[in-house]
């Protein structure tokens, strides 16, 4: 059983079929073809059902892939194992930042490990993204918030707690006054929230369902587009964002936090996301070691 023939079994059934697998992977669907008839010789099972759009893992494919993808993963970390032994120093260090990292977090460490002549990566992305991509060994590690622990095949260090808290452009009229907002006058705003299926839309829902309240419908979503702060401030709109990012003097400048009464209810903590018992390259292990002694160090 040949591992890229392995390789090519796994991205077919992420992909949902040999089409969107050949462009992924930049292959002929011929040659896609030939390793999954490959692979169902050598084990006597038909691991895929042809559709007319498509294919899809057969049940004992699903239980076929499910080892394959450990497997897979497992021969990535050799490769890059062995690279780094045989160059005596890193590749490229992929890894991911979240959404809401401010910047003093991350830019020190990346210009340190450039300046070091370590090439370097980046990915931006909800957390939910981020998580997936590492879960499937196409970053390191990610620097994100998460509002739960992840999965078991993902280990997870949270370093500070960094709550979502919501925020106004100054000037609102809920950001004018001192006292503590009712949760009616925040139910009536307009607001820009990440899309929904994230952990920050259903914290957002969350908070609302508390005090026996529907969720406003958001007049905006948003999935990392880099533009919710342009939105909010044009909209004169409402957004939950970390307690951190607060403290970044260009959103210090022109947003203010708002206070519903009792609180707003979060339980985002920031931390590093990688793959339990996966290679970490030791630019990998420089990169969070920094990144762990700057949060850590920040009150």
């Amino acid at each position: 059983m040949n591992l890229n023939d392995l390789h090519l079994a796994v991205v077919i059934a992420r992909e949902g079929g040999l089409s969107h697998a050949s462009a992924c992977l930049g292959i002929s669907p011929g040659t896609l073809s030939k390793a999954v008839t490959r692979l169902e010789r050598a084990t006597k099972v038909k691991l895929f059902e042809r559709l007319a759009r498509g294919m899809r893992p057969t049940e004992l494919g699903q239980a076929f892939l499910k080892r394959a993808q450990r497997i897979d993963l497992d021969a990535t970390d050799l490769h890059a194992e062995l690279r780094d032994l045989r160059q005596a120093r890193a590749g490229v260090l992929r890894c991911g930042v979240g959404d809401g990292i401010p910047d003093r977090w991350v830019l020190p460490v990346v210009a340190a490990l450039i300046e070091r002549g370590i090439r370097v990566d980046l990915s931006g992305g909800n957390s939910d993204s981020l998580t997936r991509a590492v879960a499937m060994g196409e970053l390191e590690f990610a620097l994100t918030g998460l509002h739960k622990k992840p999965a078991a095949a993902l280990a997870w260090e949270g370093l500070r707690d960094d709550p979502l808290l919501p925020m106004a452009p100054i000037g609102h009229p809920l950001a004018r006054t001192r006292r503590e907002v009712g949760w009616d006058q925040l139910a009536q705003a307009r607001w820009i929230v990440m899309a929904p299926g994230t952990s920050t839309h259903t914290e957002f829902e969350a908070n609302f369902r508390a005090h026996r309240l529907d969720p406003p419908e958001p007049v905006g979503t948003s999935r990392s587009s880099q533009r919710e702060l342009a939105l909010v401030r044009s909209l004169g709109a409402l957004m939950p964002v970390p307690r951190s990012v607060l403290k970044e003097p260009p959103v210090a400048a022109q947003f203010v936090p708002v206070s519903p009464v009792g609180g707003w209810r979060s339980t985002r903590r920031v931390g590093i996301v990688r793959r339990a018992g996966g290679y970490l390259s030791p630019s990998a292990s420089q990169a969070m070691e920094a990144l762990e002694a700057i949060l850590r160090k920040e009150r």
